[in-house]
């Protein structure tokens, strides 16, 4: 996912600290800069109609780089005086601890992702496949259930990457032609990571709630749905909670969970709730729109067992195989960050 597909707010979320008395000097600067980067490329390419109309959030690929060298020549240039005598310019000096920001984030591996993607994701088409690859119905195309993997990105960053999928694809879908629109449903694993109650939330997962709680309140004439699915729904932004239309309610013993549940159902069903820590292993509650009175469901054990089943510990400890060769790959997946077989 480079860089380019981020928008205004969700780079400055990431490098700006609103707190600097030149904030907004940074954010106008970094904004002029990144519009006249989109614009060398699209004139590169002779995109006559896109130019007319373009923005600085148009997903256009940009040099950072060279963002980066205009920001450095601003904050050390030297202007000529009244006197002869040289003096420092405007932005002198007013840039610096930003473009250390831009620097650190560029320089860390964590974030290589977006700041040291691929070359293929730098050319002008990249954009068109990586939709295709989520949203295309043509024959041959991969379709179905796609898996996206974001266990290895870090936890400060995560919600403007998912946020960053989650809004590109929208996108996508909304000026697409509405006869050519297939549905779409974006199911959110782990919702409390990246999509929290909005008093908890920080700059960048602030971008992200705005990005969910819009398709949550306009998705559905798009065909974009979300099933947003968590274990604390009392750490779940409440706004994309009250406009889901259905819900499946498991197990649920702890008291603020079991009030965000009953706040988001109607006030004659919210009695139901009151069996919530009494329901069995694969056991649920069912109510909404789907289905035509509220019921309670036992579900059936998945044939393939998830990953996230609890472990049984007696018969594990019960085990002595030894596991050496095992934590020695996990400590070096730890230095690489990265859980892939190691090269050789």
């Amino acid at each position: 996912m480079p860089h380019w597909l981020l928008n205004r707010e969700e780079m400055l979320s990431m490098l700006l600290d609103r707190s600097d008395d030149n904030a907004p000097n940074q954010a106008m600067r970094f904004t002029n800069f990144v519009f006249e980067q989109k614009r060398k490329v699209l004139e590169g390419f002779n995109l006559t109609d896109v130019l007319a109309s373009f923005t600085v959030d148009s997903p256009v690929p940009y040099d950072l780089k060279a963002v980066k060298a205009s920001l450095q020549n601003d904050d050390q240039e030297m202007v000529s005086g009244s006197s002869g005598r040289d003096k420092q310019g405007p932005w002198y000096g007013k840039l610096t601890r930003f473009i250390s920001r831009l620097e650190a984030k560029i320089a860390d591996r964590r974030y290589g992702f977006l700041f040291q993607p691929p070359a293929a994701t730098e050319s002008y088409e990249w954009l068109q496949s990586f939709a295709e690859s989520f949203l295309s119905t043509k024959s041959g195309a991969r379709s179905g259930i796609k898996v996206v993997d974001f266990s290895e990105v870090p936890s400060d960053v995560l919600p403007t990457v998912v946020s960053v999928l989650a809004r590109v694809l929208y996108d996508v879908q909304f000026w697409m032609q509405a006869e050519s629109r297939t549905p779409v449903c974006l199911v959110c694993d782990e919702a409390h990571l990246y999509l929290p109650v909005r008093s908890d939330a920080d700059a960048a997962a602030k971008r992200a709630l705005d990005t969910f709680e819009r398709i949550a309140k306009e998705g559905r004439k798009y065909g974009f749905a979300l099933l947003v699915v968590s274990q604390r729904p009392s750490d779940v932004s409440k706004k994309i909670l009250s406009q889901c239309n259905n819900f499946i309610a498991l197990r649920l013993t702890n008291e603020q969970d079991q009030s965000a549940v009953k706040s988001v159902m109607p006030d004659s069903m919210a009695g139901i709730a009151d069996v919530l820590p009494l329901l069995d292993i694969g056991e649920a509650i069912v109510l909404g729109d789907s289905i035509l009175l509220p019921s309670r469901i036992k579900l059936d054990k998945p044939k393939a067992t998830p990953l996230s089943l609890t472990k049984n510990f007696w018969r594990e400890w019960g085990e002595k195989a030894s596991n050496a060769g095992a934590i020695k790959a996990a400590v070096e997946s730890l230095r690489r960050q990265s859980k892939g077989a190691a090269k050789e």
